[in-house]
């Protein structure tokens, strides 16, 4: 039997999070509190790229609330320089980048505003991997919230309503189309603290609809959506 060895001299915000039991799936979606996340990366590759700011908003009794947002920039490795291509997607310059806190003071505070929520992400393989490998290489943990993507429940939505109408309609999988798809406002895309914004409201209209298809509680969300 292999027993999980924990690692020794975590800052506190980190054994907390280990020790932080699990969100109990039958209750009602609208009872769980939630931490909707969005990332700006220097790329796409999680093992050659970095986290360059993190944006995160909760939603509590099916409201978003944006009194309780947060936003940080977080400082590259100095060897690494962020290119060209990159600051044109996220606008994130060298010397803002430079300024910024190091992932060893954002990470802690990250988990901090984590705890005891369940996470929920859009296409969370990126964001959620990108978190992995920057807690892994410095911790040697990893994330152990459950994980809600909304693109997921996009795709669970589109399923249900092709087998109730028999229509043959796939949803798209962009946030921006979705939003829009949803009647929603899309605020400024590639800032983090916007995206997650913008995921909270389609979170929101996504978990609704699916309440209203059967899926009530947070067992059934992670059912329609887990990452």
């Amino acid at each position: 039997m292999f027993f999980f060895r924990r690692p020794t001299n975590l800052p506190p915000d980190l054994r907390a999070h280990l020790d932080t039991p699990r969100v109990d799936g039958k209750r009602p979606w609208r009872e769980v509190a939630y931490s909707v996340l969005d990332v700006e990366t220097s790329g796409l590759d999680h093992r050659h790229d970095a986290l360059l700011a993190i944006g995160l908003v909760e939603v509590e009794a099916g409201r978003v609330r944006l009194d309780r947002h947060w936003y940080s920039l977080v400082r590259p490795p100095a060897a690494m320089a962020v290119s060209t291509d990159s600051i044109r997607v996220h606008g994130l310059l060298r010397r803002e980048l430079h300024h910024a806190p190091p992932p060893e003071e954002v990470l802690p505070e990250l988990l901090r505003r984590l705890h005891g929520q369940v996470l929920v992400v859009h296409v969370a393989t990126i964001d959620v991997r990108f978190i992995n490998q920057a807690l892994q290489q410095r911790y040697g943990v990893k994330l152990r919230h459950q994980v809600l993507d909304t693109a997921r429940l996009a795709q669970s939505l589109s399923a249900n309503e092709r087998f109730i109408s028999g229509r043959d309609e796939t949803a798209p999988v962009q946030l921006r189309a979705l939003a829009a798809q949803a009647n929603l406002p899309v605020y400024g895309q590639h800032n983090a603290l916007n995206d997650a914004i913008t995921t909270a409201q389609l979170f929101l209209a996504q978990a609704t609809r699916l309440e209203a298809q059967g899926y009530g509680t947070l067992r059934g969300l992670l059912r329609a959506g887990r990452a």
